[in-house]
């Protein structure tokens, strides 16, 4: 991606490092940096450079302040929208990612910066961040906060959702949605650990983990777990169930031959 725009990809050992790069509007949404990301959305299954991962903001001050208000004040002056202009106004297409996501969180989340931390697999976040969803004191809308009741209690998505207040990382921490909670300083290096740990594992079985457990919370306990027993059939018939066994055996690091990629997947 050239320098001059609003998202830097690094691609290293596996781990794409993802950074919204827009520090001086606090990483805002733009209708270019949301079609940027949904651009990576749409090729990362197929990089196989890449095996998790790990998005995040530039600066201390803001992970991503959500949609940049600036921009729609400008559209709104000619009648126009920001959702308008962008491919994916809900970030579905993050959802349908199918290696592992990694929010780290290192100020301000709200908004639609809400919206990517929701839509990560796993989230870790500066003892300083704040989550909110502040489109109520906007005039705006948060369709994209229905999946929240998967993730957290329903009197907690409704205060977000209707007092647009925000709440500590520290609170979300404690209620789950926030997996680890790290001191500014060790934040982007502790997401980056567990970025590689995640890569070093079986993709088979990293990408069967990921896409049995987000299908089962539509699908419910009974389908969800046949839909479960199918993915893991691929799994158990891989090179990569043998070799893993072995490699325990002889005390050795484990050589997997599986791709980052579903089999049967496009490239």
């Amino acid at each position: 991606m050239a320098e001059a725009e609003p998202l830097r990809l690094e691609i290293r050992q596996g781990v794409a490092l993802l950074t919204l790069d827009r520090p001086e509007r606090r990483n805002a949404l733009s209708s270019t940096l949301w079609n940027l990301l949904t651009d990576f959305w749409e090729q990362v299954d197929r990089d196989d450079r890449i095996r998790v991962v790990v998005l995040t903001g530039a600066g201390e001050r803001a992970f991503c302040a959500g949609m940049d208000l600036k921009e729609q004040a400008e559209l709104s002056a000619r009648g126009e929208d920001l959702l308008a202009r962008v491919r994916d106004p809900l970030m579905r297409r993050m959802l349908e990612v199918r290696k592992p996501v990694l929010a780290a969180v290192n100020g301000v989340a709200a908004g639609g910066g809400f919206l990517l931390v929701q839509n990560a697999d796993l989230r870790l976040a500066s003892e300083e961040a704040t989550f909110a969803i502040a489109e109520a004191r906007v005039g705006r809308g948060s369709p994209w906060a229905v999946p929240l009741l998967g993730q957290l209690p329903l009197a907690v998505a409704l205060e977000l959702a209707m007092t647009g207040e925000p709440l500590p990382a520290r609170r979300l921490y404690e209620l789950g949605f926030v997996n680890r909670l790290l001191p500014p300083a060790r934040l982007l290096e502790g997401a980056l650990e567990l970025a590689e740990r995640i890569a070093a594992n079986a993709p088979l079985s990293v990408l069967a983990a990921k896409r049995a457990l987000r299908e089962a919370m539509s699908l419910g306990l009974k389908a969800g777990l046949d839909r479960a027993a199918e993915l893991y059939r691929v799994v158990y018939a891989s090179a990569d169930a043998v070799e893993g066994p072995r490699a325990f055996a002889e005390r050795r690091p484990p050589r997997w031959s599986a791709a980052w990629r579903w089999p049967g997947e496009e490239r």
